[in-house]
């Protein structure tokens, strides 16, 4: 920005510094997102006069990758941090069609501190409380289930089946954990161990940068990833990323000229396990035109205090990778390390950037993606491919920078293209590209195998195993991720790192079980606190949250998480934990502030730039419009969702719009077009090797199949699903698709069979306390057991049903429960039972905007009414629920509503009108394999007439 170097503006009770990128409101820090801040101060500059759209658009994105809409949500987000938003502006003005002034009067005074570079390049982000958890530290990225599904096609006897929350964060966090953390070096929580011994870990802190000049704050990234570089180079010492490492150090004093203060180096010791700190400054002086360069570096011995190394070095900028080659050789003399051979030291040359231009380019990407601010990674790193086509490393880093901003298809290309430039590097690094690349391809088998081979390589380096874990997981293979997460509890320290209670989380979440999880999620966050590590702490709070489900603690725990990601400088930690907790106010049916939370999580994934996490709110605010009854509003999210997934070509996002919308529109009708999205996600699912939500797919798939009359299709489709789901081992997808079967199959007149499923399924809910499936598989055994005209049997059944869908806040569910409840009264002969749950069916059906689901209400409550009525009357109006089903397309419904009829007629005056109906029931129900409905066609009295 333009800003002076040491200008401090003041305004409005404000103090905008820009230099220390500082904000300070009524005397309190305000944070926010890089590119908000670079806006204020643009504004701010110009005071008084008006800044156009376009100027600001060109300043802000210079490369023009932005909707104009991220400008309006700037101003939107600085107003409010000044507290400037709930009536008439006291600071921005906005001039129709043409931009914004800055109207509040401003003063300007000097700022004579001098600030580190460090200091002066702290995180700033949106925030309002207080964003990925830091990748090493997250197992997955769960997100609360609002437990509200989307419509799905349901049986013909009426039932519920949830859709959980897109796997949106899942799958974006899938692409960071790997791609984030391959900065070349991974974590180690080490033995003690004498200098250079295989297994020490080494944390590199910030260097300060003496002359506090902003453009060589490049330098201090820059040397970070350089340096480690050099002194891992071999592989005895390993540098714990600086994701770990900023945190760590945030809050405490900055290392002198000789390194930490002894206290300092402890806690660090504590909280990252580390053995040794490297820190140190530089200074740029001289001519501008060809700048000198002094380096001074100060390695230390983290729990013992000692000086390890102490070196300077001095040179021209220009020749800076001469520079880190010289001060690496230097630090490796020191630590003990030796001589590497020539193989080793040009592989480690490969591993840096080939000039100093280009290496000023990564150092302020690399400060960018520390930032959350990949959109301005991105423009660094275009600019040094630009400058070094064959630097394997620059693509890396765009791989992450891409996927950050939610551009699979060209983070995946660009990953690619570090693939085929990593042939000269080391190997343990070329085998981190390639993680990423198969990690990025959803490609799990050779992802597993890469990381494999890392643990063979890196036997002591406890990140291998963690990720191993990871991927194990999400192929579903349990049991090798549990025999993996042994194997890594058996390295030393192992037993004090919360990152492994959450690997472990992660496999009982495969699991569901809730116990285990809620276990794990407690010890994580246990030693998180006593290691003092700000950035697990955060993490473990998160999935602490989660793991809570709906109650105040998970509340507690969850604002926790975001204050605690927001104090480190980590928004989308901070956006996924206001995720979650606006899906708990979902869950508690809190919807303004349900709203309000989820405005405020894709404010800040907008002020990052994710658009993975902005498709993801779109989901979540549709299941909350779908609960509202607002089907226009519910499919304008998700076609957002599905635009943004097309336009960043994820694969994996697009599939879960469309069987969304598919889920929406088949509540209106089974038609063609509802087949095709299915087929298309299904498609898309493949594609990306999406195996879990494939099964989802093929679940509601089948059912449609089934709705639509097409029972073969729809068992052959079921039964695919059910292999894959046995593949995958996972319980919920596994009951999921064991319903839909036993649906077709009962449906197709396998009552026996289908009602062991329903009952199987009922006894494991009610073990877990999973009160949806439970009143899911007992309204299934209640109709069952009204077929068969087994009334006491029916009551049971369906009073479970009741009191759990009434636990589960599933109205229609609910709804549909009484009113069957009702004609099994009225069949027992309990009229005042009857009446009672039939007045309740119908308060409840007032509050349904189910179609489908609730048409099996609609026919019992005509059903109930021709018994007060003329019979002839509820035989029109069965005829008419026919009609309308059939013309949505939903068969199996409407050959329901026509075997009612044929009921209601047999109580009738005119047994001819009740034989033909029966005839042609019978004739149709045949003809498309409806054997249930013959079952029970064949145990009414038209069935015997002549």
């Amino acid at each position: 920005m333009s800003a002076q170097m040491n200008t401090v503006y003041h305004f409005a009770e404000c103090e905008l510094d820009p230099h220390e990128r500082r904000l300070l409101v009524h005397g309190q820090a305000v944070t926010l997102t890089p590119k908000v801040f670079d806006t204020l101060v643009l504004l701010v500059e110009r005071a008084g006069h008006v800044v156009s759209k376009d100027e600001l658009m060109a300043a802000l994105w210079p490369r023009g990758f932005v909707h104009e809409s991220n400008l309006t949500k700037h101003i939107w987000l600085i107003r409010r941090a000044l507290g400037d938003d709930g009536g008439e502006s006291r600071c921005i003005e906005t001039v129709p069609k043409l931009g914004y002034r800055f109207i509040a009067p401003v003063s300007r005074t000097a700022n004579e501190t001098a600030a580190t570079a460090t200091a002066a390049m702290q995180p700033a982000y949106v925030g309002v409380d207080a964003a990925p958890v830091p990748v090493l530290a997250e197992p997955d990225g769960r997100t609360i289930d609002t437990g509200t599904p989307l419509p799905v096609p349901t049986s013909s006897v009426a039932r519920k089946r949830r859709l959980g929350l897109p796997a949106v964060i899942i799958a974006t966090a899938s692409v960071l954990i790997v791609a984030v953390m391959l900065r070349w070096h991974a974590v180690q929580t080490p033995v003690a161990s004498v200098a250079g011994t295989p297994g020490s870990a080494v944390a590199i802190v910030d260097f300060n940068n003496l002359s506090s000049n902003p453009k060589d704050a490049w330098l201090a990234p820059a040397l970070t990833e350089m340096l480690a570089t050099e002194i891992t180079a071999g592989g005895r010492l390993h540098a714990i990323p600086d994701e770990l490492v900023r945190a760590a150090h945030a809050d405490l004093p900055a290392p002198m000229a000789g390194g930490y203060a002894s206290t300092s180096l402890s806690q660090l010791h504590q909280r990252l396990g580390s053995d040794y700190v490297l820190s140190g400054s530089y200074l740029v002086f001289g001519d501008t035109e060809a700048p000198q360069l002094r380096l001074d570096l100060a390695v230390q011995d983290a729990r013992s205090g000692a000086m390890v190394a102490d070196l300077s070095r001095s040179g021209a900028v220009s020749e800076l990778p001469a520079l880190v080659v010289a001060a690496g050789a230097g630090l490796r003399d020191k630590l003990g390390i030796g001589a590497l051979s020539g193989d080793t030291l040009r592989q480690a040359a490969n591993a840096q950037p080939p000039t100093a231009e280009v290496a000023r380019h990564i150092g302020f990407a690399l400060d960018a993606l520390q930032k959350y601010d990949p959109s301005r990674a991105r423009d660094e790193l275009l600019q040094a491919i630009a400058q070094a086509p064959g630097y394997a490393p620059a693509y890396m880093y765009l791989a992450q920078a891409w996927a950050a901003l939610g551009y699979r298809a060209k983070a995946l290309a660009a990953s690619k293209q570090a693939l085929a430039n990593a042939a000269g590097l080391p190997e343990e690094q070329r085998l981190q590209i390639e993680g990423q690349q198969y990690n990025m391809q959803a490609d799990q088998p050779r992802t597993i195998e890469t990381w494999r081979k890392l643990v063979a390589l890196r036997p002591q380096n406890p990140d291998y195993p963690l990720q191993l874990v990871a991927a194990l997981v999400a192929a579903g293979r349990n049991d090798e991720a549990d025999t993996a997460l042994s194997a890594l509890r058996r390295l030393p320290g192992a037993g004090d790192d919360p990152r492994v209670e959450l690997a472990a989380l992660n496999i009982a979440t495969a699991r569901a079980d809730a116990k285990a999880v809620m276990a794990h999620a407690q010890r994580a966050l246990q030693l998180a606190q006593t290691r003092a590590e700000p950035g697990l702490i955060a993490s473990a709070q998160l999935q602490l949250g989660i793991a809570s489900g709906n109650t105040d603690a998970a509340e507690s725990m969850l604002r926790s998480a975001a204050s605690s990601f927001r104090k480190i400088g980590n928004p989308h930690g901070e956006a996924q934990s206001y995720q979650n907790l606006a899906n708990l106010f979902f869950n508690r049916n809190q919807i303004p502030a349900a709203r309000e939370t989820y405005e405020r999580a894709m404010a800040i994934y907008q002020g990052i730039g994710d658009l993975g996490g902005v498709a993801a709110i779109y989901d979540d605010l549709s299941r909350m419009l779908w609960a509202a009854g607002d089907r226009d509003g519910t499919e304008a999210a998700l076609r957002q969702a599905l635009q943004i997934g097309r336009e960043t070509n994820d694969l994996e996002r697009q599939a879960w719009s469309l069987t969304g919308l598919a889920t929406v529109m088949s509540d209106e009708s089974a038609g063609d077009e509802v087949v095709n999205m299915y087929r298309q996600a299904l498609a898309l699912d493949e594609q990306a090797s999406k195996r879990s939500h494939h099964v989802f797919v093929l679940a509601a798939y089948s059912d449609l199949l089934r709705e639509r009359g097409e029972l073969d299709l729809a068992r052959d489709t079921c039964s695919k699903g059910q292999a894959e789901a046995r593949a995958l081992g996972d319980p919920e997808q596994i009951t999921t698709i064991n319903f839909e079967c036993a649906q077709i199959a009962l449906d197709r007149g396998d009552v026996d069979a289908a009602s062991a499923v329903f009952k199987s399924i009922a006894q494991r809910a009610k073990t877990a306390g999973d009160t949806f499936n439970l009143a899911n598989a007992q309204l299934m055994l209640g109709q069952i057991a009204m077929g068969r005209l087994h009334w006491p049997e029916a009551i049971e059944a369906l009073r479970i049903s009741l009191d759990n869908w009434t636990t589960s806040q599933e109205t229609t569910g609910e709804a549909v429960s009484e009113g069957l409840l009702a004609l099994c009264y009225s069949a027992s002969g309990d009229k005042a039972a009857r009446d009672k749950a039939a007045v309740h069916a119908r308060d409840l059906r007032g509050r349904s905007n189910q179609r489908q689901e609730i048409l099996t209400l609609d026919i019992a409550q005509v059903q109930l009414q021709s018994d007060i009525d003329t019979h002839e009357n509820g035989a029109a109006a069965l005829q008419a629920l026919a009609d309308d089903a059939t013309k949505r397309g939903w068969l199996g419904m409407a050959l329901e509503a026509r075997l009612a009829r044929v009921q209601v007629l047999e109580h009738g005056a005119d047994p001819a009108a009740a034989r033909e109906a029966h005839d042609e029931l019978a004739k149709d129900a045949d003809q498309h394999g409806y054997g249930w409905v013959m079952q029970r066609l064949a145990m009414t009295p038209a069935h015997s007439q002549p």
